[in-house]
């Protein structure tokens, strides 16, 4: 059976829906909403939703629906019931029309009556609610209440004006038709906070009065702020929050709460305009202004200050404020007990220290974390039943605790955890419906799902769910409309339905979808401008073009994407300035110009990207320390330097390149333990110290480095199993060990390892199937073990290997 709120609300509906949740799950105290709609039809979606919402945080929605008009203004007095204080929202709907002769009869006068009421006692209505006070009315009482309650309408957090439920979508965007109430103004249509405007009208207004009270004017700009921010007009709230930071900076003895909430405000606006450090600075502050408290508000902004820390790549600093978060969690929880919300919120504090840990190559303490924070969702669910919002916490938990298992190469562990996080989105788009959250959400899941079955070299299993995802990032875009967000995560979907078209071979197939991903990006830059986030996504959005025209062979028109994107990067780090993250992104996209060039035979060019690159991941190193991800990229970057000075003949000098990148993939195992990643990376790096060497007839060396490298990829085939990708890598790890027997007239022992990599060639193919990767690896292998057998005397069994090779050139041409 269908849920009631899957009639729909249309895309500016589920605009305003979005609106109201971010409301509902990131108030602290008191907020007021006015919803105007013509008919309860709409407004019962968004109250049940809400209700769903609060009751995943225990908490609870208090609905007054009076059937008579006398009965309006007396909620009042509920409303400051102690019973009332701790609600999680008061919901409160007339929507009752009077007959035509009486436009204003007695549910218009029993409205005004409420909100003049209302007005006169706003500031005990403000101290004695902790949760949200919502009046849903009629779309023709909008003006009255601006006029008659402009106190009450001035410290409001949000309106929202409903179109009628049953009013196609087509007739809605018909150019020229105004379906908004009376008074509505163009920035008070669609899906953006729309009071921005009017609170600057409103703080002119009160400039111009008597009163003046510093709490109320920064309290408007504070306002006015988070509209203009969710507008898109960045600079305008940074201004606005600047303007209230000064009307309060000389009051934060006398009041240090408010000035803490200006300062989160401020640093919010700093955030958005892309200035991290002012951000940061002024979000500390506000922490510190705190200092010593317990309360909710504190920890929510020690998370945020730790959150921009991380984004600076500053890990300790970010490791400090999720550290003394997850404290303060702690004795909440001592000191409330076992409630839902303790419970909850220890959960993300811990899932935010595994983050961080994760991303300090600190593997067994992040999954001691994860697991911690997935033991506590499992409790909650337990307390407070299968509600939408519990399974979801518990879905996210279990891909954190997914992502962290497969980063130790435990692939079935993690498989467990990712199908058992996406058997929860079902069964909660099941109950809530097709709403925006849930498509997303289950598109997300599915996307974890796809990406472990691909680890597994479960291809055809990996493609059904990337594609199934694909199909509701699609609907998703059909609901809510060509919204910036909807754009990039379908973008992001056709990424992914290219990779896994691109391991599979088909290369026709993934190319569309990478073209397609790109046109997406490029009309979100064009709705949103020029902001890092769009920069950037376009770059990475070209590369993957690049990649898959490169594959094709159509060499030219891959140097245009990755030119274009390597043009972006250098933009990006124009615009927000030095940051881990700018240069680490132009560091790869240098890299790939440089393979491009060198592909195209440009060697010259090539090395002067490569060695752009590794400079620049030297800076890195520098500012963020010796992180495992910084430290990798180093060994990559030299890399990448080591082949491009080997191609031009300076032996020496590529030699010095690759002994310095193996010397840092051993410390990042030292750092990371025997993870999947830093086996690989290790057995890669001494593959190409073993090239060098035996390019420099330094023969017992290279054997030496060859033999480590095989003995790293058997025990990297012991920790995730028989997947493609382990079984490839052992196979080209025989073949570097065949060689260097064979250059040492070791024939036996060469054709050993060459037959043993051809049988795992033919496993590989067995599991993926006639893709032409896996031709050209086993016709490789078939003509290694061919020469093998000839220098053996086996000379039919040479022919019969020659044979199948030529046959599956033939095949291929």
């Amino acid at each position: 059976m269908r849920p009631p709120d899957e009639v729909g609300l249309g895309p500016e509906g589920e605009q305003d829906w979005l609106r109201l949740r971010r409301q509902v799950e990131w108030a602290e105290d008191f907020w007021l909403c006015f919803i105007f709609a013509p008919s309860p039809r709409t407004t019962g979606i968004l109250r049940q939703r809400t209700e769903r919402l609060l009751r995943g945080q225990t908490r609870r929605l208090n609905r007054y629906e009076p059937s008579q008009p006398e009965e309006l203004p007396a909620v009042l007095r509920e409303l400051l019931t102690p019973e009332a204080r701790d609600v999680g929202c008061h919901w409160i709907e007339a929507l009752h029309p009077d007959s035509g002769a009486q436009p204003e009869g007695p549910w218009h006068q029993a409205w005004m009556e409420l909100v003049v009421l209302m007005n006169e006692r706003r500031d005990a209505l403000r101290r004695h609610l902790r949760g949200g006070l919502v009046l849903v009315a009629p779309p023709r009482l909008k003006p009255y209440f601006r006029q008659m309650a402009s106190d009450l309408w001035s410290v409001r957090a949000m309106e929202i004006e409903l179109l009628p439920a049953a009013e196609p979508a087509e007739a809605r965007e018909r150019p020229g038709v105004e379906h908004r109430g009376a008074g509505a103004s163009g920035s008070e249509v669609g899906g953006a906070i729309p009071d921005a405007d009017f609170a600057l009208a409103e703080l002119r207004r009160i400039q111009s009065g008597k009163l003046k009270s510093y709490r109320a004017l920064a309290s408007v700009l504070t306002r006015a702020m988070e509209g203009l921010l969710a507008s898109g007009r960045v600079s305008e709230a940074l201004e606005a929050a600047r303007q209230a930071w000064e009307l309060i900076r000389t009051r934060t003895q006398e009041d240090p709460l408010s000035s803490a909430g200006v300062l989160h405000a401020l640093a919010m606006a700093e955030e958005a305009e892309g200035d991290f450090a002012a951000a940061a600075e002024h979000l500390e502050q506000a922490v510190e202004f705190t200092r010593g408290q317990t309360d909710r508000q504190r920890i929510v902004w020690l998370h945020h200050l730790g959150r921009l820390a991380y984004m600076r790549r500053d890990l300790r600093e970010a490791n400090r404020a999720y550290e003394e978060a997850l404290s303060l969690c702690r004795q909440r929880r001592q000191s409330q007990g076992e409630t839902p919300e303790a419970l909850r919120d220890l959960s993300v504090s811990l899932d935010n220290v595994g983050d961080i840990r994760r991303a300090r190559g600190e593997l067994s303490a992040a999954a001691k974390a994860y697991e911690e924070s997935l033991a506590l969702r499992r409790q909650l669910r337990e307390v407070v039943g299968q509600t939408p919002e519990a399974l979801r916490d518990l879905s996210v938990s279990l891909d954190k605790a997914g992502d962290i298992r497969l980063a130790r190469g435990e692939l079935s562990a993690a498989a467990e955890a990712y199908e058992e996080s996406l058997e929860l989105i079902r069964l909660v788009r099941e109950v809530v419906g097709q709403t925006p959250e849930a498509l997303r959400d289950l598109s997300v899941s599915l996307d974890k799902v796809g990406d472990i079955r691909r680890a597994r070299g479960e291809l055809s299993a990996a493609a059904e769910a990337y594609e199934e995802s694909l199909a509701l990032r699609r609907q998703l875009r059909e609901v809510v409309g060509q919204t910036p967000e909807t754009l990039r995560d379908l973008s992001v979907s056709l990424d992914n339905v290219g990779d896994i078209r691109l391991a599979r071979g088909e290369l026709s197939a993934a190319a569309e979808a990478y073209e397609e991903s790109l046109e997406l990006i490029r009309q979100v830059r064009e709705v949103v401008g020029q902001t890092p986030e769009a920069l950037r996504d376009l770059s990475v959005s070209l590369d993957n073009v690049g990649d898959i025209r490169r594959a094709r062979e159509e060499l030219s028109a891959a140097a245009e994407a990755y030119e274009e994107s390597l043009a972006l990067s250098r933009q990006l780090r124009e615009v927000v300035g030095q940051t881990p993250e700018t240069l680490r992104d132009l560091s790869v996209s240098l890299n790939n110009v440089g393979d491009i060039r060198r592909a195209r035979g440009e060697l010259s060019a090539a090395a002067e990207a490569y060695e752009e690159s590794l400079e620049l991941i030297r800076q890195v190193r520098e500012v963020v320390g010796q992180t495992p991800e910084t430290l990798r990229d180093l060994s990559v970057s030299l890399d990448k330097v080591g082949d491009i000075r080997r191609a031009r003949g300076d032996l020496s000098a590529a030699a010095e390149a690759y002994e310095e990148s193996l010397s840092l993939r051993r410390l990042v195992r030292e750092v990371v333990g025997q993870t999947p990643e830093a086996l690989r990376d290790l057995s890669v790096s001494l593959n190409n110290v073993g090239d060098i060497r035996r390019a420099r007839e330094e023969l017992s060396a290279a054997a030496e480095a060859y033999e480590e490298s095989l003995s790293l990829i058997r025990q990297l085939r012991e920790v995730v199993g028989q997947t493609p990708e382990a079984l490839r890598d052992l196979s080209v790890s025989l073949n570097n060990v065949g060689d260097i027997r064979r250059a040492r007239r070791e024939l036996s022992a060469a054709a050993e390892a060459y037959e043993e990599s051809l049988a795992l060639i033919r496993l590989v193919r067995e599991i993926l199937g006639d893709i032409p990767q896996a031709n050209r690896d086993l016709r490789y292998c078939l003509t290694q073990a061919a020469a093998a057998r000839q220098a053996l005397g086996n000379e039919s069994g040479a022919q019969t290997a020659q044979d199948e090779a030529d046959a599956l050139a033939r095949e291929s041409d």
